[in-house]
């Protein structure tokens, strides 16, 4: 087995925000870094971290994208003109909840208080793909 020295902090990092977010378990992470499961339960510990702890990120962006997939699913199924509109309102709505944030938090003098939820509707309006021409 390698010296403790011989993985980075940084690799300890990453491997406890996955144990954190419930993506690996310690007997995965020992088999990956070629080390003990009890290596790995102490820097696991040493950093604080709780297994599963941050799960509720996961399932907060899941969420979104299969509320997303859903959306589009019903789209398809009205027609052109009737799908459009949809997609319109539903943009104006969105726009319409931002300026509602920023300017409440103009009024108040700090802007980052939007950010919540800017973020919250740019997860539900999705990203646009580059096409490839």
């Amino acid at each position: 087995m390698p010296a403790k020295n011989t993985i980075s902090e940084q690799t300890w990092n990453e491997q406890a925000a996955l144990y954190e977010l419930g993506f690996k378990h310690g007997n995965q992470i020992a088999r990956e870094l070629g080390v003990s499961p009890q290596t790995v339960s102490r820097q696991m510990k040493r950093r604080g971290a709780v297994k599963g702890s941050r799960v509720s990120e996961s399932v907060k962006d899941l969420k979104a994208i299969l509320d997303r997939k859903a959306r589009r699913a019903a789209l398809m199924e009205l027609s052109d003109s009737q799908r459009r509109r949809r997609v319109v309102e539903a943009n104006l709505e969105a726009v319409g909840q931002m300026v509602a944030a920023l300017l409440e938090a103009d009024r108040q003098g700090d802007l980052t208080l939007a950010a919540p939820v800017i973020d919250r509707v740019e997860s539900g309006l999705g990203r646009k793909r580059k096409r490839r021409r």
